[in-house]
């Protein structure tokens, strides 16, 4: 069921249907949060934004309605909460070529060895990520563990399609997580990177 009020959240779950890339906004870019937390990103991205839908996606419903609260007094109406696992989104529920640019920042890193393969960032989501993106769109990730870095990295660097590209996330450098605000406060650093999909459709 596809909502317009902001201040309800889409529930993506128990049953697969392909959304209407809009959700029923006049928007000329669609900007996907995924694993978006507290809001605080989403919610910027959007107020800076109002031409832009910014899609925030969690598991975490509380988070969500608190995201939706947020965005009730500050008017941001191009916004839209999705409450799904990550890997169901891009599988199911969105359709291909329809992201200019997807925020994954700060993600759990599963710093344990014998967790690693909890981590989102693996070749083969990268890999279906890209079907859901248009060309040209632009892949913004971050995170603050070293390790996790290098990992997300080497797990890229197979899928030729994805092309550096810093330019990419000029316009939202100023823009923090809750994580990343709390990480500087720390002196603890928070390491980004922007990728251009290069598509066979697409000279770039």
């Amino acid at each position: 069921m596809i909502l317009k009020n902001v201040k309800e959240m889409h529930f993506l779950t128990g049953r697969y249907e392909v959304l209407e890339p809009n959700l029923g906004h006049d928007c000329q870019r669609i900007e996907l949060d995924l694993g978006c937390g507290k809001g605080g990103f989403s919610l910027e991205l959007a107020a800076r934004n109002p031409d832009t839908l910014v899609l925030a996606a969690d598991i975490k419903a509380s988070r969500l309605r608190k995201i939706n609260n947020k965005a009730s007094i500050r008017k941001v109406t191009n916004l839209e909460t999705l409450r799904v696992m990550a890997w169901e989104l891009i599988a199911y529920f969105l359709p291909d070529d329809c992201l200019d640019r997807v925020h994954i920042l700060n993600p759990d890193p599963w710093p344990k060895a014998k967790h690693s393969g909890n981590r989102m960032l693996s070749s083969e989501f990268l890999g279906r990520l890209q079907n859901v993106m248009k060309p040209g769109a632009v892949l913004h990730l971050s995170t603050d563990d070293e390790p996790y870095f290098e990992w997300t990295q080497k797990a890229i660097a197979p899928l030729t399609q994805f092309v550096e590209y810093p330019e990419g996330i000029d316009d939202v450098r100023g823009i923090q997580t809750e994580f990343e605000k709390i990480y500087a406060s720390e002196g603890k650093p928070v390491q980004h990177l922007s990728y251009i999909l290069k598509k066979d459709s697409t000279n770039i």
